[in-house]
């Protein structure tokens, strides 16, 4: 209690926080975490009034503010005493183009703030005009988020003194984020020697198609492009300490692919083809995957298993692949951007046999001396399809008595199976060409019934492998293709 002028005890508890010491009053100021809240407690108390102003951390957020009050901001914010700004820019919603020059001004006034931390989103409907923005120097920032739309971004750059090692404009930069803004990353990544996370999401950027990124810090990199490239493009990637790597791609044409990544550890890679340009007989590759096993990956006592994935389907029989066994063997391997041992096939039928084609796969080099791990997953149409006559799916014909060297493939599981002869003689030749396998898991496809001479078949292939652990399952999750 207090007490007021008329001597009587006033029931208005003691203001037992005002009396703090001012570096007290201070931290607990920057845990509010903005600037207008910090600037709010001067109504508390003549005490509190004006202490906001000698922060020496300011998060300053400006959000959904107009481009043109922005830069009356940042200028508002410059204050002497704080040394730690940590800047959240998010233009309002506006349609029209700004000029280069008026937003070069505002990069400029971010950075005569020195922020340690920048984050700067432009809406979609606002443009900046097709000069490029030259990006000034953050040396003290240590994360960069920008978000724009197709923003043509440049590095002011002295070449004497970026060779001495005098300008590194992003000394201090460890994380950066870039969505929509077109920049030559093989001659900015050098300017940032601490970087360890990159994310790069280039959709929308129809003349970004070359991603060269070599650093020597690097741990982590996302790189997402939603655009189709209708040239050849190429990916480059060099990096001795990364260990994850996020990427997806579409592609049109020709795709180059070069990872040098000794350390890569997780993986998640993907790209899908408009149509598709590489194949084998009658069958087209249509989508290349890679990825880490997180089942066993986050096990501690397991290494990371990686796994390639494929996704196949017929094409129209008028379709000529030139060189096409040395072609589809080579675009498989330039997505193999480290080691695996685990395959999964997805495999359109359309009707068509499928024996043939996987064995020939299987016994590609790169395949067939890492495998342990095989998925196949048949993926069937709606409406039942039968191959024409004398149909190239059954080419060469010899395929059931061939011997390919399975010498480490340990588990098989075939999903969609429809209780076709052609499908028992392709789990016949497995067995034979798989000295050490141990486990054979078979699924039926929805709406397929188990006949009593399916079963029998299924039974006699399994009893003939006693030393294999066999199972059949009867409810397949096979999904149809329409």
């Amino acid at each position: 209690f207090s007490m007021g002028r008329s001597g009587k005890r006033s029931e208005r508890p003691a203001d037992l926080i005002s009396v703090l010491p001012e570096d007290l009053l201070l931290q607990i100021l920057e845990h509010l975490g903005s600037a207008r809240a910090a600037a709010g407690t001067s109504l508390l108390s003549r005490r509190w009034r004006g202490l906001w102003t000698r922060l020496p951390s300011l998060t300053l957020s400006l959000h959904d503010l107009p481009f043109g009050s922005i830069q009356t901001a940042l200028h508002r914010a410059a204050r002497p005493g704080v040394y730690i700004y940590h800047l959240n820019i998010r233009v309002a919603g506006q349609a029209g183009m700004i000029g280069s020059g008026s937003f070069s001004s505002l990069l400029l006034n971010a950075a005569s703030l020195s922020p340690v931390e920048l984050r700067l989103a432009l809406p979609r409907n606002l443009q900046v005009s097709c000069m490029d923005v030259t990006l000034p120097s953050f040396h003290r920032a240590t994360s960069m988020d920008l978000r724009a739309r197709a923003l043509h971004l440049t590095v002011f750059a002295k070449p004497h003194a970026v060779s001495n090692g005098c300008y590194v404009p992003f000394r201090s930069l460890e994380r950066l984020s870039l969505s929509g803004c077109h920049i030559d990353l093989a001659t900015f990544i050098p300017f940032c020697p601490r970087l360890r996370v990159l994310q790069v999401n280039t959709t929308g950027l129809i003349d970004m198609g070359n991603i060269a990124i070599h650093s020597a810090s690097l741990e982590e990199l996302v790189v997402e492009h939603g655009n189709r490239w209708t040239r050849r493009a190429h990916v480059s990637v060099d990096s001795p300490v990364l260990k994850q790597l996020t990427a997806s791609f579409h592609a049109c044409g020709n795709i180059g692919v070069s990872i040098l990544a000794p350390m890569l550890d997780k993986v998640w890679w993907r790209c899908s083809y408009a149509k598709p340009i590489y194949g084998l007989g009658l069958w087209g590759l249509s989508e290349v995957g890679f990825n880490t096993d997180a089942g066993r990956g986050a096990c501690v006592q397991l290494p990371s298993v990686h796994v390639l994935s494929l996704h196949i389907s017929p094409v129209q029989d008028s379709v000529s692949f030139p060189n096409a066994d040395l072609s589809f063997a080579a675009e498989i391997d330039k997505h193999m951007v480290t080691n695996f041992s685990g395959l999964d096939l997805h495999l359109s039928t359309k009707g068509h046999m499928f024996g043939t084609f996987v064995l020939h796969l299987l016994g590609m080099h790169r395949i067939h001396t890492a495998l342990r791990n095989l998925k196949i997953v048949l993926l069937r149409s709606e409406v039942k399809d039968a191959c024409p006559v004398n149909c190239l799916c059954d080419e060469p014909k010899n395929w059931r008595t061939e011997t390919i060297t399975l010498a480490d493939l340990e588990n098989m599981e075939i999903e969609g199976i429809g209780g076709e002869d052609h499908e028992f003689d392709f789990l016949k030749v497995i067995f034979g060409c798989a000295p050490v396998l141990k486990r054979v898991t078979v699924k039926l496809s929805d709406g397929v019934t188990p006949s009593v001479d399916w079963c029998t078949k299924v039974n006699n292939i399994f009893m003939a492998y006693p030393s294999v652990e066999c199972n059949a399952d009867l409810v397949s999750r096979a999904k149809a293709v329409r």
